[in-house]
Formats: C-alpha cells, structure tokens, sequence
C-alpha cells in the first residue's frame, strides 16, 4: 500500500500510544490464539470470549486476507484487506466493510484515496485509472457522482456535475478535435463546450467554441445541435459573421437548415430558408453594422475563450 501509508502509520502510532498510556496490551489483555470460525476462516490473534478481539489476523478459504483490530469477530477501526483477486485496501473499515478513509487498489489496477460508506467509494476521492484517465470530486457506489473533474490521456478535461459514472447536468469540457489528426499541446486543436450534458453527449443548452473559431450558442440533442432558434458566430475572415435561426440534427447533421437570417461582414442580413449558408427562399433583407457584428463576436469570444482559461485547464490537466 502507498499513498495513505504516512497518514495511516501516523495514526496507528498515535493509537499505539494511547493504548500503552492507558496500560492495556489491547482488548483487556486478550491471548494470542488461533481460532477456526463457523463460516470456516481462519484468526490468529488477540481472543477474549472466544471470539477475535483485539490485534489479529483472519483469512478466509480463498485466501483473502483481513488484518487490524477486531470486536466480537469483526475488523473494526484502521486495518488492511488483501483479496483473493489481489485486491489491496489499507484504511478505515466498520463492521468489516471499508468505511472512512482508505486507499484501495482494486484487481484491474485502478487505484482510488479517499471516502468510504458500506465498502464503495461514497463522497470525495481521487481515482487513477488504468486508462490513465484520472478524476477527482464526488463519488457515489463506486462511480463518479456531484461534482467532478476528470482528464483523460488526451489532455481532454471536464469539470461540472456527475451522475452514475457520466458527466451529467452542467458542465464545461475541453476536448480534442479528432478531425485534426494530431494533439497539440497549446490546446489551439481543442473544442471548448459550457453547457448541459447527459451520458457524457452535449444535451440541453450550451455554447460551443469550435478550434476553428467559429462558435455556437443554442440546444443540444445527444451531442449535435439540434435548434429552431440557435445562434452560431462564424470565425474571422468569412463574408459570413453570424446567423440566427434553425439546425437540424435530422435534416443537416446539426448545421443551418431552415428559417433564419444571416449576417453579413458588408452590413447587410439575408432572412429566409436556409441549407448551410446558401438561402434558397430569401424572404427579406436588412442592414446592420459590421463593426457592431464583429464587436459582438469578439465580446462572445472573450468570455468563453480567454487566455486565462486556457492557462487554468493547461496547468489543471
């Protein structure tokens, strides 16, 4: 066991202490002997009643190994657990189970420090996965629920609210754009989402900025946009600034498709039905001011992609 091995050496030598101050060799001076229990596991240790109390250590017919202190034939207080299936755990338990403080290292190498209810992981911890994926924040039976954050080997980042193991209510999430085809690492290949998430998918409102620039403000269906009234900025250098109105998850695979208005960088709008940036049924037109345009967008991209964010999710991952 690693981790906690300071802090639990710290507080077993502390409850050493106030066991030899109080003149007690542990469980009212109980003999050392070895005991075969109903249920077939095998103690050695501190007996009184005939029943484990005290320092001992108990094995069962797998081999799974029980060591600390026990009360009436159950390890209670701080102890070890080695598992049949190699299984380590070096914390807290009550009643047998983990419970408090531990670090444990499950069979297939995740390696998880911090709270226990009832032998899962319950409250806050830090989970190192195999996948090399590492989460910190609330925890729930054994997965990932409330507040959360987790990087991924990619440098993907997301920090929000939990549910059952997914990344669910609101969040914000950094994550690589794969039609790049390479991971950089000043994160300018990087989409940024601040919005609702369900299943790990972009669900609900939220506001995407795209590595290319362009950014997105309206509803999510299960990751694509999906909006009658949506707003989406195009990046710089486009006769296209802004558009206003419908995408199609169905129609278009979430881009412009149906009634909007477009904006354009000469000051003037197209209002009408719409496949991508081609109007096929104009309805009307209008004016607008490009440096108001390009001023708005600016304002939108400042707010969601400021250098200060990109420093914080660079150190945080």
């Amino acid at each position: 066991m690693k981790k906690l091995s300071l802090i639990m050496a710290s507080v077993l030598a502390v409850c050493t202490a106030g066991m030899c101050l109080a003149g007690c060799g542990g469980a009212g001076g109980a003999k050392e002997q070895t005991l075969t229990l109903d249920n077939g596991n095998e103690y050695v240790g501190q007996v009184e009643n005939g029943l484990p109390n005290g320092a001992g250590t108990m094995t069962d017919y797998l081999g799974s190994e029980w060591k600390g202190t026990f009360v009436d034939g159950v390890l209670q207080g701080y102890g070890t657990y080695i598992g049949f299936d190699l299984t380590e755990y070096e914390g807290f338990f009550k009643d047998g189970k983990f419970e408090g403080l531990g670090h444990r290292v499950s069979a297939n190498g995740d390696d998880y420090t911090g709270q226990f209810v009832d032998g899962k992981a319950n409250g806050v911890g830090r989970m190192e996965y195999t996948s090399m994926c590492v989460y910190e924040g609330g925890f729930k039976d054994d997965r990932m629920d409330g507040m959360g954050w987790m990087t991924w080997p990619v440098n993907d980042i997301y920090f929000g609210q939990w549910k059952n193991g997914d990344p669910e209510g609101f969040g914000c999430k950094l994550f690589y754009a794969t039609d790049v085809g390479s991971v950089k690492d000043d994160y300018k290949t990087y989409n940024i989402y601040v919005g609702n998430m369900k299943k790990n998918q972009m669900d609900g409102w939220g506001i995407m900025k795209f590595y290319t620039a362009g950014i997105y403000m309206g509803n999510w269906d299960n990751g694509v946009r999906d909006d009658t009234n949506g707003i989406y900025y195009f990046e710089e250098g486009l006769k296209e600034v802004k558009f206003i109105g419908s995408f199609s998850k169905s129609k278009n695979n979430g881009w412009i498709w149906g009634e909007g208005t477009m904006y354009y960088n000469d000051g003037t709008s197209v209002t009408g039905t719409w496949n991508g940036t081609t109007c096929t049924n104009k309805t009307g037109t209008g004016a607008v001011s490009p440096a108001a345009l390009a001023a708005e967008r600016n304002s939108v991209n400042a707010q969601i992609v400021s250098s200060e964010y990109y420093a914080g999710a660079i150190n945080a991952g």
